[in-house]
């Protein structure tokens, strides 16, 4: 197969293009009804009754930590096997972020944090914890919130829009959670992100960290709109959502197949995942970066997925993140998403078996 496989990519159809070019012939081009529209829509999908639609993820996780009041000497838990998106929101506030080792079962807990790798991070100056349900596989929220000590939980899903957790969708659990729209996400609008609450006083502080004029006393707002075009090509993605998961479902199910047997650790099924990631597990970092190397040289483009743990970035003791270590070390992820055809899963998996078979 002459072309390359990227990692990942937006699926794009003849319908999101025809809601693009409308919403540019229409004149409304910055944040106004189609974005409300889009937050109305999202606030029904996931069960919520507010949201306030950002220009990215990053902007909207900056959003929801300083509506919670998140300032200069407070703590903000954070997991480390995460993007470094989620470690400049916490900066930007000025308060100090705490990274949390993922668990170490990766069978039942995915690559996430959970209340056993939290609660000994929790001191007085905790103001915020951050819970990432990361690859698309929900984190234990429920044992999370009860050792939180009402410390507010901002849902990080960034990378879980669908997914569920005992019933209800992921989102609707924390104090706040937000959501990215870029453009390899589950949902594209290009760049995107939005906050939800169930909290009116949340809303409303997200209302006035935003608004420009019509104020009396001057404070700093953040030009983080997203806009009426961008809102359309969202809507349009949200009415294909059951679709997308139900392909990546589809797909997932083919590599569970073919890859059963050939020496590498699968990703097991967890309630109410989406396939956000396929995840293989192989047995340290020279077989990773061989079998990287291997599907790139057969056109397939597969990646470690996650670039550089946060407490890499910060310097910090990697003896204390020893299953992030461990999750960085051995973790390749593989291409799966909508619009790779049956004739390119089927090249991937006929490419990883003969590159680990080759080792």
């Amino acid at each position: 197969m002459p072309k390359i496989i990227s990692h990942s990519k937006p699926t794009v159809s003849a319908e999101d293009i025809l809601a693009v070019k409308e919403q540019v012939a229409s004149g409304m081009h910055a944040t106004g009804p189609k974005t409300k529209e889009f937050e109305n829509e999202m606030c029904k999908f996931i069960g919520v009754k507010y949201a306030k639609a950002t220009n990215s993820g990053t902007a909207a996780l900056h959003l929801a930590l300083l509506s919670l009041g998140v300032g200069k000497g407070d703590e903000v838990i954070v997991p480390s096997y995460v993007c470094e998106s989620v470690l400049s929101a916490v900066n930007y506030t000025g308060a100090k972020p705490v990274l949390a080792d993922i668990d170490s079962d990766f069978e039942n807990n995915g690559f996430n944090i959970s209340a056993k790798t939290i609660k000994p991070l929790i001191t007085k100056k905790t103001k915020a914890i951050i819970v990432t349900h990361l690859f698309g596989v929900p984190a234990n929220i429920h044992e999370i919130k009860k050792i939180s000590k009402k410390i507010p939980i901002i849902e990080d899903c960034a990378q879980s829009i669908g997914a569920g957790y005992k019933g209800k969708m992921l989102g609707s659990f924390g104090d706040v959670s937000i959501f990215s729209f870029y453009a390899t996400k589950v949902i594209s609008t290009g760049h995107g992100g939005m906050v939800l609450t169930n909290s009116r006083s949340l809303k409303k502080n997200l209302d006035n960290l935003t608004q420009y004029d019509k104020k009396e006393k001057y404070k700093i707002a953040y030009n983080y709109g997203l806009t009426d075009i961008q809102s359309a090509l969202g809507l349009s993605q949200l009415s294909n959502l059951e679709y997308f998961l139900k392909r990546r479902q589809e797909i997932a199910k083919e590599y569970d197949k073919a890859f059963s047997g050939i020496g590498l650790g699968l990703p097991k099924k967890i309630n109410g995942e989406i396939k956000f990631r396929y995840i293989i597990r192989t047995k340290n970092s020279t077989q990773l970066k061989a079998v990287k190397e291997k599907l790139l040289k057969k056109g397939i483009i597969a990646s470690q997925p996650v670039f550089k743990p946060l407490h890499r970035c910060l310097g910090l003791n990697p003896k204390t993140f020893k299953n992030t270590e461990h999750a960085q070390n051995t973790n390749l992820s593989i291409p799966i998403y909508p619009s790779l055809t049956n004739e390119e899963v089927d090249y991937i998996k006929k490419s990883l078996i003969s590159s680990v078979s080759s080792l």
